[in-house]
């Protein structure tokens, strides 16, 4: 860490050895590499007679680690172990910059065996220290290192290329030639069998007498198979999963569904408020193959979406709560579409499909105390930060902060649920993803013209595709003013801005470093403009 500074930087190591251990038989922890997870149940421990005599432990770093002037390095002991006996009594810390043998084996070293041994006298040297000489030698080769790490880069290509190539098993679904027979189960005891029942539908979604052409030509309706099943789902004769999907799309776009009880559209939820709309719609989807970007194009073009959220004293008094669909609603943008609406202002949206999970940015710590350190968040980098919300890892006991009124996953959640707390706004201001856009929306004004309006005006339009009126340019210039004298008063923190998240030089281009600093002052005034921008009600809030 820097000095004086208390955020910790972790080092990474590689491997760890010790003098003595506890046996791996029979032993749930106690070897010395137990101590590189970090499983708070695991660690080095003795047994009891090696613990009364001193024992060393050497720890390998991953990568070489360079410590800089104003660094120091933090030595973090955790004793944690449920055993009483468990904890260190006295320890010594030492460091070497010197690699090779010394941290791959505690024994003599083989220049000091030889040494001992009698040198002049070759049939005093054994075969087993002629070969630790030679592991010696060619470990200190930096020339043989460098192609010994080459080859086995090769060596592992060629094993995951055959590996590739060869075969590969999966598990497959296929019918039984013989139908399994079900029963009712007395009691919902799996081995209690009570009435044999046959495969068919619920009768209050489709008439079993039927043997409709559009699902099964071969099959009556009380004997289908999974297939026959999922065509029935889709089928015309069943329009309740066209409905569901009108209903959902219906509730993204307006924030409330046609139907105003989503999570129950049935006997005991509301009726629609327009059911011959959503009949329509249901229609239309069915009609164009299921086609959800043709619905959603017809849905936003339409003259109900493209009203005005304005609402008079005399409409509010009639339709309060706009069951009559006869001003558009208003209602803040769902979390995950603000971030990437963020992403695509700044530039950065990466649309790659499919693949891995991503970890967007969140605040440190954050799985840390839930899972008592067995597991830690590290944000992807490079352009894996950039992809859509859709492919941010989740974990159903902590779901990611930036995702407002986020479901639990515990149960199914169709409503959508809308908050409003000072915590949200604190977290749109300060959250890593919409700093470094707004950095490069200011980066682009910035390459655009030299004058300060033009830049805000260039901002303003990207964001809101409106030119700003007078009072929001004399607003946004003020800002921009302000910053500019507190970042020429502080250069280092207008640097220090500038490289949150990602350094700007993993995604642009060739840009001189030299030239970063140059601009730091005038960029990261612009960037708090930016910033500011992106968190006005008309940029977060669907008008």
């Amino acid at each position: 860490r820097r000095r004086g500074s208390s955020q910790l930087r972790d080092i990474e190591f590689e491997s760890a050895l010790a003098t003595r251990e506890r046996p791996a038989k029979g032993r749930a922890y106690g070897q010395i590499k137990d101590t590189l997870d970090d499983d708070p149940r695991n660690g080095w421990m003795l047994e009891e007679a090696d613990a009364k005599s001193p024992q060393t432990a050497v720890f390998a770093l991953a990568q070489p680690l360079e410590v800089a002037e104003d660094e120091e390095l933090v030595f973090v002991l955790l004793h944690r172990s449920t055993d009483g006996d468990g904890n260190i009594a006295r320890f010594r810390v030492s460091v070497t910059d010197q690699p090779g043998p010394a941290v791959r084996s505690l024994d003599a070293m083989p220049l000091e065996q030889l040494a001992e041994a009698n040198a002049g006298n070759a049939a005093a040297v054994s075969d087993e220290l002629r070969s630790r000489l030679r592991q010696q030698f060619l470990s200190d080769h930096a020339a043989y290192q460098q192609a010994r790490t080459v080859l086995q880069q090769a060596e592992r290509q060629l094993a995951d290329c055959r590996k590739a190539a060869g075969d590969v098993s999966v598990m497959v679904l296929s019918e039984r030639s013989d139908p399994r027979k079900t029963y009712v189960l007395t009691r919902g005891i799996w081995d209690a069998h009570g009435k044999e029942v046959s495969t068919g539908f619920p009768e209050v979604f489709a008439d079993t007498t039927a043997s409709p052409s559009d699902v099964t030509e071969s099959s009556a309706l009380g004997s289908l198979n999974r297939l026959n099943l999922a065509k029935w789902i889709v089928s015309r004769r069943n329009p309740l999963t066209a409905r569901v999907v009108v209903l959902h799309l219906w509730q993204m776009l307006f924030g409330y569904g046609l139907v105003r009880t989503p999570d129950d559209i049935g006997l005991q939820g509301e009726r629609p408020t327009h059911p011959q709309l959503l009949d329509w719609l249901a229609v239309e989807l069915m009609d164009h193959d299921w086609d959800l970007q043709h619905l959603l194009r017809l849905i936003v073009s339409s003259r109900t979406y493209r009203q005005s959220s304005n609402v008079s004293s005399e409409l509010q008094e009639r339709d309060p709560d706009n069951r009559l669909l006869a001003r558009q609603t208003r209602f803040r943008l769902p979390a995950w579409m603000l971030r990437d609406a963020v992403l695509v202002y700044g530039g950065l949206l990466n649309p790659a499909t499919g693949g891995p999970p991503v970890m967007p940015y969140q605040p440190p710590g954050v799985w840390e105390e839930m899972f008592m350190g067995r597991f830690t968040y590290e944000p992807s980098v490079g352009p894996a930060q950039y992809r859509r919300t859709l492919y941010a890892f989740w974990r159903r006991s902590s779901a990611p902060t930036f995702l407002f009124d986020s479901a639990q996953r515990r149960v199914c959640e169709v409503g959508r649920r809308q908050t409003n707390t000072p915590l949200q706004a604190l977290t749109l201001l300060n959250d890593e993803t919409g700093l470094e856009a707004a950095r490069e929306l200011a980066k682009s004004a910035g390459e655009t013209s030299d004058n300060i309006e033009e830049q805000i005006r260039f901002i303003f339009r990207r964001v809101l595709l409106r030119h700003p009126t007078v009072e929001e340019a004399a607003v946004l210039k003020s800002r921009l003013l302000h910053s500019l004298t507190q970042f020429r008063n502080q250069p280092t923190a207008a640097e220090e801005l500038l490289q949150i998240g990602q350094p700007m030089s993993a995604f642009a281009g060739d840009l001189n470093p030299a030239d970063v600093r140059n601009a730091a002052v005038p960029h990261a005034a612009l960037m708090t403009v930016a910033s500011m921008i992106l968190n006005l009600d008309q940029t977060l809030t669907r008008e």
